[in-house]
């Protein structure tokens, strides 16, 4: 699946949940705060709803032109052009509206929480997209990939481009006879209070996601928050925002976690590459 086709699957996704759809080559003007100064080209605001595309939430942008983001500070009030064609987004054309404090800073979950690879995952009890119960024991004896994501995302290079590799990984496992005996996808969401199970189960559907390999799922609040300050996911729910960070996990037939990949740069071949060494254990 191309990622045009992906994100045009993803829009009657969004319109069968009856979110708001994933539109190509757009500009929005946005209000936000800066969280996160410019760094590679990237810089993290928190920014407000914006209308026909997506909810508040805090992102990190990639900038058109870095030059320009280079003399924000954290706290800047900032208004700037979002650009969104069918397999990118940036920012750009800032203007500082206010420089009035900055917000507290964010951190991760403490070291103390995390699971590492080598651990157990922690026990969680969960309800996959069809309402049936999930924990480690329906996970036992197959060897699973695991990330966080929220349905209602529709930046292309965040919830939709993880969408997209792990429907690349589905193919690739039911390619091959050995991985597709033992290999699973799970995909946990972010956002449990909208994501419920008939929720995940069109978007997966609409996705092309095989559930006979491919689960999503969802719990309530605590059962999320303790999974993502396990894997050191860090979330912040304000009224309709929603800041995320990213987490993939390879976990064993015995719920040992093998291998974790931080943010969205880990490629199709090298968790292919580990899921084959797992599965051949």
């Amino acid at each position: 699946m191309q990622l045009r086709h992906f994100l045009r699957v993803a829009a009657i996704a969004a319109a069968m949940l009856g979110s708001r759809g994933i539109a190509a080559d757009q500009i929005f003007d946005v209000t936000g705060v800066v969280r996160a100064t410019l760094k590679a080209s990237r810089v993290v605001i928190t920014h407000e709803d914006i209308p026909g595309f997506m909810p508040a939430m805090t992102m990190s942008f990639t900038v058109e032109k870095p030059a320009e983001a280079a003399a924000l500070v954290v706290g800047d009030k900032v208004r700037f052009h979002l650009h969104v064609s069918e397999t990118a987004s940036s920012v750009g054309d800032f203007t500082v509206l206010s420089r009035s404090g900055a917000p507290e800073p964010t951190t991760t979950a403490p070291a103390r929480n995390r699971v590492h690879e080598g651990e157990r995952v922690p026990f969680f009890s969960l309800l996959n997209q069809d309402g049936e119960k999930l924990t480690p024991a329906e996970l036992a004896g197959h060897v699973t990939v695991a990330t966080f994501i929220f349905s209602r995302c529709p930046v292309p290079e965040y919830c939709p481009a993880m969408a997209l590799r792990f429907g690349q990984l589905q193919r690739a496992i039911l390619a091959n006879a050995k991985l597709a005996g033992q290999a699973r996808l799970l995909s946990i969401t972010l956002d449990p209070e909208f994501d419920r199970p008939e929720i995940l189960k069109a978007y997966g559907s609409a996705i092309g996601a095989n559930p006979r390999i491919w689960q999503f799922a969802t719990g309530d609040k605590t059962e999320i928050g303790m999974l993502t300050k396990a894997f050191a996911v860090f979330t912040e729910r304000n009224g309709v925002t929603l800041d995320h960070t990213l987490c993939t996990a390879l976990i064993d037939r015995e719920g040992r976690v093998r291998e974790l990949w931080r943010g969205n740069g880990w490629n199709v071949d090298e968790i292919v590459a580990a899921l084959t060494r797992v599965c051949a254990e």
